[in-house]
């Protein structure tokens, strides 16, 4: 007999099972088996009495018996017949014995110790034990299926579907039944106890979960820390108040602070959302989402100068209110929904605002490799910021958690494949195509002159130009044989060598021939000249242009699923599709079918519109999710964390709400007032839950230390644009200025480390009014972030950002303390409070605390103060023994102001 060495996995008969159980030993093969020693036979008795004994100890288990039920109960719901998560299925022999993506086996016969399926189920690791929903395995299911396996795993041939598993994976209704995915449902604001205490609907539903733990919310904030709140939230700069005592006026707005008070006067709400600073502040968030920068990123790191249009439309959306649906619907096909509209041309700038490289060279495997790249962005944006879903590892595989498959992957990337990134003429089909007409019309004018007047030269010159050439020959640096040669014999091998090396020098410009020209034909080339001249100033001006995408023709090409996402493996032609998870009853090609048939221009596939009407579809498309998701994102700009805190995930491994009726009532809210954002600001701003009260409470606490329950208002940093924006308003030197180019403000050498940058940052940039403008037109280059954004957790714009890294480090007071942009702007603050208050210092303390921190110092604050100028002065006396009272005393009132830019109260909202 001849030893088993490779372990057969559909082994049917028990004597098979053991003849392979004992091949573990690795025995080598008997030429005759009549000679087996009498120590092999003993070793085989008992290795065949062990294996009785254990079968008589206990039951042998049963593949129909044991196995299957175990198998259907726990484990086919997502490795069976409709869906193969990880590309494995238990439910066929051969799949469950190959095993699925990982490569690796899910059950070894005779090994269970070496079978993947045993570790996954037995394992301690919450994130790794199979199943992952519901109860684990028992003890006694995993002793069976162990045994099982160790028995040779018997599975009879009869059993199951014997068919090939697919690996792709199969959307079932049991997915959409996950609770991002189903439809809007109608919520009733539930009853409360403390009726009083609610202010709007938002409140009910808070104030529930708060009675349900017993837990009372905190008291409502005073009106002047609820209105540094709102208006840091709503516009991103502070109040400026002005006036003595509790009498103050706050000048941005107009509205007059008599008392303390508490509460906020919703009056204040509605004038901040009319301000023309809510855009910009709010702009910020949609940006952060979209990935917004001015450069291209990676190594090249291309300026975009036209990239500004897509921030100025997200700006003007915002002002105005635009339903949020139109919003979206803009960004992925305003070309084809409005072609004569200019901003909603712009607003597809958000697919192309990610990441790009220019490649000069014929390398075609490398432009593959970056365009299959560009496009993983830009279906991995529009998944993350439009629907909360990650989308990005479908390039390779399905998902493994969510039921999104690379098809569906793949279906989208047909989508963005139609066109691409580029800088687009801000003007309707008609009026391009006018203007090229125009230009056209000009081109031909303008090249008639030219050749007119080039041709008239080229004759009159024919009696001087061997002269000339002669002349210009007899001046180069030669030997009287190579000048010779080079006007005797020019067509010489010789002769092409030197007039070669010599080329500039033997240039002849049209202004030489001119100058030999006699009076009266130097007359006519100046009227043919000056005929060019005028020609060249009638050219049309350019249509403006802005860096957005476009479709290459009106027919799509052709679109691949790649294997395995390697580019250089097309496995198959790609058909139009959306998410089929989020697809209910109208299919994708009836919605591409409806937009081709109503289409705006004939340039474009319609694809992008197609997918715009599907994702703002609230019946039968993803409407109901991208309400959701942007409900969420609202809820956390306001409250520092989302009612679903992972808010650019909404799949399964996403975080559930922490109050789902509210978050469903609040989207219902949203679509049925039009897709207004500014609505929603106004239930949220104007509710007690909002209103509260910042301070800390121990036993509160001890219930619900993570404040999920919103019992009170969570203190938040102001984000690295805010704080440098309202330095600049503390120092009254804010530049107002909205839309246009971005500005490039001065950054430090030594933090442009950056090689082979086509477009390098300036080195000279100097501090001047045009970049004290607000920070959302600040120039973000990808690969040269400005330090001072970088420190306070701007993002990088890699990837979308849904939610901003909120870090204390000790880098953020370094930059407070030593960033030049810092300093200037105290030394602007304290000319400014010296110039308003006069030389009485207390005044002075005083005004500069409350442009600073929105309050005037108590009695004990306003002591410190005058401790640290007074300290200030004597050291700064100390160290600059020439120094002049004035400069001093405006050295030291710098100091402070720059030391009030570091305080907490500055830095956090409240």
């Amino acid at each position: 007999m001849t030893a088993v060495r490779a372990l057969n996995p559909f082994a049917l008969d028990p004597w098979h099972s053991f003849e392979s159980r004992t091949s573990r030993f690795s025995w080598t093969p008997i030429a005759n088996p009549r000679r087996v020693s009498q120590l092999g036979m003993i070793l085989i008795a008992v290795s065949a009495i062990a294996f009785l004994s254990r079968s008589v100890d206990a039951a042998p288990v049963e593949y129909q018996r044991d196995i299957e039920p175990l198998l259907k109960r726990h484990c086919l719901k997502c490795h069976g017949p409709q869906k193969q998560q990880g590309g494995l299925r238990l439910d066929v022999r051969e799949s469950a014995f190959q095993g699925g993506d990982s490569g690796e086996p899910a059950m070894v016969p005779l090994n269970a110790a070496g079978s993947r399926l045993m570790h996954l189920v037995a394992s301690k690791d919450e994130n790794e034990r199979m199943p992952p929903e519901g109860d684990p395995l028992s003890a006694d299911q995993i002793e069976k299926l162990r045994r099982w396996i160790d028995g040779g795993a018997v599975w009879p041939q009869s059993n199951g579907p014997v068919a090939a598993a697919s690996s792709e994976l199969v959307i079932t209704e049991e997915d959409r039944q996950h609770w991002s995915f189903l439809p809007l449902q109608d919520v009733t604001p539930p009853q409360v106890q403390d009726e009083k205490w609610v202010q709007t609907p938002v409140d009910q539903f808070i104030l529930q979960r708060l009675e349900e733990s017993r837990l009372v919310p905190n008291p409502p904030a005073e009106t002047r820390t609820l209105m540094r709140r709102a208006y840091f939230d709503l516009i991103g700069l502070p109040p400026q108040w002005n006036g003595p005592g509790n009498k103050q006026k706050e000048e941005r707005l107009g509205v007059e602070l008599a008392d303390p008070g508490v509460g906020l006067p919703p009056v204040v709400v509605s004038k901040l959302l009319a301000s023309d600073h809510y855009g910009e502040r709010w702009a910020r968030h949609w940006l952060d989402v979209a990935r917004y920068a001015d450069s291209s990123g990676m190594e090249s790191d291309h300026d975009r100068p036209n990239a500004y249009h897509f921030r100025d439309f997200v700006i003007r959306a915002l002002n105005g209110d635009m339903p949020f649906n139109q919003f979206v619907q803009w960004q992925l096909a305003g070309d084809e929904l409005a072609p004569d509209n200019p901003d909603a041309i712009a607003a597809t700038g958000f697919i192309v605002a990610g990441f790009s490289q220019l490649l000069n060279v014929p390398m075609e495997e490398e432009k593959l490799r970056l365009r299959a790249n560009e496009l993983d962005d830009m279906v991995s944006t529009t998944g993350q910021a439009l629907l909360g879903l990650t989308l990005g590892c479908c390039r390779c595989h399905d998902h493994k958690y969510d039921p999104i498959t690379s098809r569906d992957y793949y279906r989208l990337t047909r989508i963005f494949h139609s066109g691409d990134r580029r800088d687009v003429p801000l003007a309707s089909p008609t009026q391009v195509r006018e203007h090229q007409k125009k230009l056209s019309v000009w081109q031909a004018e303008y090249d008639s002159a030219v050749k007119t007047r080039d041709e008239w030269l080229k004759t009159a010159r024919r009696p001087f130009a061997e002269e000339m050439r002669v002349e210009k020959i007899g001046r180069l640096p030669l030997d009287d044989a190579q000048k010779k040669r080079l006007i005797e014999s020019p067509d010489d091998a010789d002769a092409k060598k030197l007039a070669g090396k010599f080329r500039k020098e033997l240039a002849i410009s049209d202004a030489d021939y001119v100058a030999m020209l006699p009076e009266t034909k130097q007359k006519t080339w100046g009227e043919l000249d000056a005929a060019v001249r005028a020609a060249a100033k009638r050219k049309p001006t350019d249509l403006p242009m802005a860096f957005a995408f476009a479709d290459f023709a009106a027919e799509p090409p052709d679109s691949w699923f790649f294997e395995r996402g390697d580019f250089l493996a097309r496995r198959e032609k790609m058909e139009f599709g959306f998410l089929t998870v989020l697809v209910r009853e109208k299919s994708a090609d009836a919605y591409w079918q409806a937009a081709r048939e109503n289409k705006l221009r004939d340039d474009s596939t319609q694809q992008r519109r197609a997918l715009a009407e599907w994702m703002t579809d609230i019946e039968h498309g993803a409407g109901a999710l991208l309400a959701r998701v942007m409900v969420n994102r609202i809820w956390q700009q306001h409250f520092g964390q989302g009612l679903v805190r992972t808010p650019n995930d909404f799949g399964t491994r996403g975080e559930r709400p922490t109050h789902p009726e509210l978050l469903e009532w609040l989207a219902g809210e949203f679509v049925n007032n039009g897709w207004s954002i500014k609505h929603l600001h106004q239930l949220i701003v104007n509710s007690a839950t909002y209103q509260q009260a910042s301070s800390h409470d121990e036993s509160k606490a001890a219930m619900d230390p993570d404040n999920h329950l919103l019992w009170r208002f969570r203190p938040r940093r102001l984000e690295a644009e805010a704080l440098r924006d309202t330095m600049l308003a503390a120092a009254g030197t804010l530049n107002h200025q909205m839309y246009g180019p971005s500005f490039k403000p001065p950054i430090a050498p030594e933090a442009m480390q950056a090689r082979n940058v086509k477009s390098p940052y300036p080195r000279d940039v100097k501090d001047g009014p045009e970049n004290r403008r607000r920070s959302v037109y600040l120039f973000h280059k990808r690969v040269i972030q400005y330090p001072l954004m970088q420190a306070f957790d701007a993002p990088d714009a890699q990837v979308s950002c849904g939610r901003r890294m909120n870090t204390t480090v000790a880098p953020q007071a370094l930059a407070l303390l030593n960033d030049p942009f810092v300093r200037l702007r105290a030394e602007e603050l304290a000319r400014r409070v010296a110039s308003e208050s006069g030389d009485n210092l207390d005044a002075r303390l005083r005004r500069a605390f409350l442009l600073t921190v929105s309050r005037e110092p108590e009695a004990d604050e306003l002591t410190s103060l005058q401790e640290f100028v007074r300290n200030q002065m004597r050291s700064r006396r100390q160290r600059e023994k020439n120094i002049d009272d004035d400069t001093l005393s405006r050295a030291a009132l710098t100091d402070l102001c720059q030391s009030l830019f570091g305080l907490n109260e500055f830095i956090y909202v409240d």
